[in-house]
């Protein structure tokens, strides 16, 4: 089991949160932070997928699409390996 230290703001927030009943001991509250913390991260993570969707197919209904082809990928990887040789950086909504 892992032990972590916290600094004494943190450490005295979480002792008043146990102290007054809410929580059984401080790991017991560190642990809800965490699984709070985590939901609030899978949430923002939903939020990115949607708008990425939403993007696309905005993208799609002003026709802004290209034609699948067998060759599509190939192509598509051979502009990215360019693109990393010459050091052009990948865009955040890319990766």
């Amino acid at each position: 089991m892992a032990r972590i230290d916290l600094s004494e703001p943190y450490e005295l927030y979480l002792k008043k949160q146990v102290k007054s009943g809410l929580y059984r001991s401080v790991t017991a509250a560190a642990e809800d932070a965490i699984r709070k913390q985590m939901l609030e991260d899978e949430k923002s993570r939903i939020a990115s997928v949607y708008a990425a969707i939403a993007k696309g197919e905005a993208s799609i209904k002003s026709g802004n699409v290209v034609q699948f082809s067998d060759n599509l990928m190939k192509e598509i990887s051979e502009k990215a390996r360019q693109n990393s040789l010459s050091g052009k950086k990948v865009k955040q909504d890319v990766r």
